[in-house]
């Protein structure tokens, strides 16, 4: 096999995953209403679980079938955890965007004040390099962030354990693996697809009543990447069976 031809392959494969199966059309219907009614956050957790599960499967090599809504309990525990790992990987470059904003408005307010004198010592360049270290700081954060964060989000889905979400050992062994790499790159191209079909079907009211079901599609695409992108890391062997088992 060409090595250039199995991002394609699995490109393919992500994109015709969801339509598999006679229960596609139910599943993908239920998902968009979800997706939805997102803004109510229990729907979202729901949606949450149902792409943990997806990721376990694929992962394990089931793969020929998506999986279908039920044992809804255990889906809303799943996507509470998964929403939990997910914030808290977002709340580290916050922090620092929160203290960068404390320690620059402060200074500021206090020399700029009306009784202050620029001088010799005016600190403007100095707060310019800081502000830029600053912002490369925060924009490493982010990248790294949303980089590690489907690794994350595959290890608690493999494992069953949330703690494997934050270990170092494990993120390093799966975001340091090619295979993640490009499935991370095909899982980000298709939302980027899918964002692009959402936005031509607005053109007309039915349309947009199908961004939802476009929404929910390419998340479980990107999802099945993923999934197929851990499958030979280091999240493998008697975890991932453990993890099926359950």
């Amino acid at each position: 096999m060409v090595p250039g031809s199995v991002p394609l392959i699995m490109l393919e494969d992500a994109l015709r995953y969801p339509w598999q199966g006679e229960n596609h059309v139910e599943t993908i219907l239920i998902g968009g209403v979800l997706t939805l009614l997102g803004v109510l956050l229990v729907p979202l957790l729901f949606v949450c679980g149902y792409l943990v599960r997806v990721i376990r499967l694929v992962s394990a090599g089931a793969d020929d079938l998506p999986p279908v809504f039920e044992d809804w309990w255990d889906l809303l525990v799943e996507g509470f955890v998964a929403f939990a790992i997910g914030l808290a990987y977002l709340l580290v470059p916050a922090t620092v965007v929160a203290l960068a904003v404390v320690s620059f408005v402060v200074p500021v307010s206090v020399v700029e004040g009306p009784t202050s004198v620029a001088g010799p010592t005016d600190p403007s360049t100095g707060g310019a390099v800081l502000t830029l270290l600053v912002v490369l700081v925060v924009l490493g954060l982010i990248v790294g962030a949303v980089y590690l964060l489907p690794a994350a989000i595959a290890a608690y889905a493999v494992t069953g354990r949330a703690g494997a979400a934050f270990s170092p050992s494990t993120l390093w062994a799966v975001g340091g693996d090619g295979s993640y790499a490009v499935a991370l790159l095909i899982a980000v191209l298709i939302g980027v697809v899918a964002q692009l079909v959402a936005g031509v079907v607005t053109a007309t009211v039915i349309g947009a009543l199908l961004i939802p079901l476009v929404t929910f599609y390419g998340n479980v695409a990107s999802a099945y990447a993923i999934g197929t992108g851990v499958r030979d890391t280091a999240l493998r062997g008697d975890d991932r069976d453990d993890a099926v088992a359950s």
